[in-house]
């Protein structure tokens, strides 16, 4: 592997289980040398992507903090979906959240969340930065149908139970059938998917009415399960409006 491609990878090492590391397991790890390792390892110090901690060991740095205010305030997406966001709201029920995420490697990721703000302890599942199932949920399961069909291919030969699991079929074909359903319908609801008490509904948000950007979702209280239909129209016409204002930029 090319050292740029090392250095990432040491990157990845920090996670929320594990967020400190020593040039010395990053060495074990990565089956390099450890005189290899503390090279990464300073390059991404330099960078001030890792900041050294106690005892020899490092952390991730300032400069993800710098590059995340930045993309609070420039990231086109988050720029055409805030004020979007913000008045398809009103329209939901009390104790609702509504999210935008996006897709990361095998897994969704939210990255901007709107609470209802007479509730606003109205916590989910879905966190931003909080990396989530792909099979699971109508905020993941509605990105799935605009996928590359060999990425569908992909993801069904290494997670054949898990779509199975999550009711989109037994086998390949079964589950593009119900991708295909997914995508002509325009939305998804899911019942207590991700959390016992909430509904998601979600519709994607598309470049060109082909590449998929994201999800476009509300998650509201399982009490208001009559509600839920009357959304998913709401939320298709929203992502349009998101996708317009993402073309006009």
């Amino acid at each position: 592997m090319a050292g740029h491609d090392r250095t990432i990878s040491v990157l990845k090492l920090f996670t929320i289980d594990r967020p400190v590391w020593t040039a010395e397991k990053v060495a074990e790890a990565l089956e390099v040398s450890v005189s290899s390792a503390y090279r990464y390892v300073a390059i991404l110090v330099e960078a001030g992507l890792l900041t050294p901690a106690r005892g020899g060991s490092y952390v991730l740095g300032p400069a993800i903090i710098q590059y995340d205010r930045q993309i609070q305030l420039t990231d086109p997406l988050l720029v055409a979906a805030r004020p979007v966001m913000a008045d398809i709201l009103r329209y939901a029920p009390s104790h609702s959240v509504i999210l935008l995420s996006r897709m990361f490697e095998d897994t969704v990721l939210c990255i901007d969340q709107l609470v209802d703000g007479t509730y606003p302890t109205a916590e989910v599942s879905y966190a931003r930065g909080r990396p989530m199932p792909l099979f699971r949920g109508a905020t993941s399961k509605i990105m799935l149908p605009y996928l590359p069909t060999r990425d569908l291919r992909r993801l069904h030969a290494a997670h054949a139970g898990e779509i199975r699991d999550a009711g989109l079929g037994e086998g390949w074909d079964e589950f593009r059938k119900a991708l295909t359903e997914m995508r002509r319908r325009g939305y998804v609801i899911t019942y207590w998917e991700i959390d016992p008490e909430r509904i998601g509904i979600a519709a994607p948000l598309l470049e060109d009415q082909k590449r998929l950007l994201g999800s476009l979702s509300y998650v509201i209280p399982k009490s208001e399960q009559d509600t839920a239909p009357r959304l998913g129209p709401l939320l298709m016409a929203a992502a349009r409006e998101v996708e317009v204002r993402l073309a006009e930029d």
